[in-house]
């Protein structure tokens, strides 16, 4: 697999996921932009801190990143290749957030950059635009999908 398909994927989890049968920081205020934000920080920092146990939590059991090379991976394959050791991020950044919320489902779309180790190679300030599907269930947020696209730069628009 592709160094960059590999991290895209992982990222996706990512990042921006934001997101295990579990549910996502519990907020008794009901599903808001902001708690949105704060669910998409959690994942982008256990991302970062290769925190297999956070993100369980914040990614529904049937989660997906599709990558910006256009395949999928689920949740617990990402979750595998961090545990082992294949998969770690030294940082992921993200920027540049756009929410919209539709009842109990929030769109948010936002600038990530990362850099890690894939497959025992690293890889270094991968920029990507990314759209994670959050939903609110049990009062959090619970990433459902997130889908990555190559980025150029971080420019307004990703």
């Amino acid at each position: 697999m592709h160094v960059w398909s590999f991290t895209r994927f992982a990222i996706g989890l990512a990042g921006s996921a934001v997101l295990t049968a579990g549910i996502a920081l519990a907020d008794t205020s009901g599903p808001t932009a902001q708690s949105a934000l704060s669910t998409e920080g959690s994942i982008a920092r256990a991302l970062q801190a290769n925190d297999t146990t956070t993100l369980r939590r914040l990614l529904a059991n049937d989660w997906i990143v599709v990558s910006a090379n256009g395949g999928w991976v689920g949740r617990d394959d990402i979750l595998q290749a961090i545990k082992a050791g294949v998969w770690t991020h030294k940082m992921v950044a993200i920027s540049k957030p756009r929410v919209r919320l539709y009842g109990a489902t929030a769109l948010v779309t936002e600038h990530a950059a990362v850099s890690g180790v894939s497959m025992h190679k690293p890889y270094a300030d991968i920029q990507e635009c990314q759209t994670d599907v959050l939903v609110w269930k049990a009062g959090g947020w619970v990433s459902e999908l997130l889908h990555e696209s190559f980025s150029k730069s971080a420019s307004l628009n990703c």
